[in-house]
């Protein structure tokens, strides 16, 4: 049985969960993921990062959007459509201003942004500050992995910013500036990225949905309007329609080699768990009758199952919902927070000083490329000017810090298309090689690949440098070489 007391500290923590707090909580709460921003600025791990940056110094030094392939040997002159050529000339400017670090800082504050804009959500729909930062710290382990250099950044940044801007539309505020606005970010966020596409979904599923509920309302009305100035935004770009053609194109080019292509898989904890956040997340919002937040979580849970690329928005948009429904719990619930309110302090505490003690070191090499994958010194040793066969992320780096050597491949997987599988027989040990390497003058893979062991014995290949991450070979002379 509840006594007065007990009572009247349920009533006060349920308070202070439904309160979304001051400002100054909200900021707190956005500067506590800081830590750990700055431990993944601490690192550079992402293959596209590297080229992305060249195409951005192209960009920028020709006043022009580099059009066909001029990294590689194997695909050299082949048109190639830059679908993020924008966030590659800010990657280039930031390399021109602060090299690497300058490229991991740019991503940091895109990364600060991310969080921001989806804290903004959970305050929108009704959650408090300490709730909402907790919910996403509990998050973190469904969405880090997600959070590299990449254009992709962009992408989780500009949906929940669409969807606060289509939410002002639902609550009957502001409604054609919404409408002005969200094709305003459209035009800016597909030249970013062509993900921007995603827009129209959200926009057109929202509008869909709020006829269907309330026709009678006109706002469905502006939604469509929305979405209709988004698709309008999306046609903004150097590529006009052709931005539709290569969205098509890359999906069917990478989704049976691309790991974030790849339906869901059911056997995956982490997918599990992202899909069972997001489906709790869907029925919130429907008895809450959000209607653009039911809209876009079915869009990406949908998506999602189609390409696991998806699953990252699933998580930024379920967990401002679910923190909104833990800020004003039923009573059995409050109870027990109330009960653990010590403990989830000091855990709070112990996880925030641990997300420190990570990230103070990472102060130290902000922008590194990952050591442990990317050979630096053997890259520098590469015989000028020579082809190399090598690795897609290896091939990446190379790009950035050698453009004398073209490569054999880089983590362009929709540009190398129908040669990849004869690539990776030969990257790791089996395969023509007399066929596949005839092109190349220089081999740079991983020690641990088969090619690296097959080499040691081919006479026509000598060992010219080594480290503990890589091997490089060079052709040996022969007649007429």
């Amino acid at each position: 049985m509840t006594t007065t007391t007990d009572q009247q500290a349920v009533e006060a923590s349920g308070h202070s969960l439904r309160s979304p707090g001051s400002r100054r909580a909200w900021i707190l709460a956005w500067l506590a993921f800081l830590p750990l921003v700055i431990f993944r600025a601490g690192i550079l791990t992402e293959g596209d990062t590297f080229w992305q940056i060249r195409i951005g110094l192209l960009t920028i030094a020709h006043h022009a959007i580099p059009a066909t392939d001029t990294f590689s040997w194997t695909m050299y002159g082949k048109p190639y459509f830059q679908n993020s050529w924008a966030f590659d000339v800010l990657l280039g400017v930031a390399y021109r201003l602060g090299g690497l670090p300058g490229v991991a800082v740019l991503c940091a504050l895109l990364t600060l942004a991310l969080i921001g804009l989806a804290l903004a959500l959970a305050r929108a729909v009704g959650g408090s500050a300490a709730v909402s930062a907790v919910a996403f710290f509990l998050a973190l382990p469904l969405l880090t992995g997600w959070l590299t250099a990449r254009p992709q950044l962009v992408d989780y940044a500009a949906v929940p910013a669409l969807i606060l801007l289509l939410r002002r539309i639902e609550q009957g505020l502001g409604r054609w500036g919404a409408v002005a606005l969200a094709g305003l970010l459209t035009l800016i966020w597909i030249n970013l990225h062509a993900a921007a596409l995603l827009a129209v979904a959200i926009a057109g599923a929202s509008a869909a949905l709020l006829f269907v509920l309330a026709r009678r309302d006109s706002r469905w009305r502006y939604v469509a309007a929305a979405t209709l100035a988004a698709a309008a935004g999306c046609l903004v770009n150097p590529y006009g329609l052709g931005v539709l053609t290569q969205a098509s194109q890359v999906h069917a080019e990478s989704s049976g080699s691309i790991v974030e292509w790849a339906p869901f898989n059911p056997a995956n904890a982490i997918q599990d768990l992202t899909m069972a956040a997001g489906l709790v997340a869907l029925t919130i919002a429907w008895r809450r009758r959000e209607a653009v937040l039911l809209a876009s979580l079915a869009v990406c849970i949908a998506g999602s199952i189609e390409a696991v690329r998806f699953l990252p928005f699933v998580v930024i948009l379920a967990t401002p919902v679910l923190a909104a429904f833990l800020s004003d719990p039923p009573a059995a619930i409050q109870r027990y927070l109330t009960s653990r309110r010590v403990m989830f302090q000091r855990c709070g505490a112990l996880a925030m000083a641990s997300l420190v003690v990570l990230a103070v070191p990472s102060l130290t090499h902000i922008g590194r490329p990952e050591p442990s994958t990317y050979p630096a010194a053997l890259v520098a040793d590469i015989p000028h000017g020579c082809h190399i066969f090598t690795t897609d992320l290896l091939g990446s780096y190379v790009i950035l810090e050698r453009p004398d050597v073209l490569v054999s491949l880089d983590t362009r997987n929709n540009l190398y298309g129908a040669m990849l599988p004869a690539e990776e027989r030969v990257l790791h040990g089996s395969g023509n090689l007399t066929r596949v390497l005839a092109g190349a003058g220089c081999v740079l893979v991983p020690r641990s690949y088969g090619l690296a062991s097959r080499l040691q014995h081919d006479s026509e290949w000598k060992l010219r440098a080594a480290d503990k991450v890589a091997v490089l070979y060079v052709r040996r002379p022969g007649p007429g070489t």
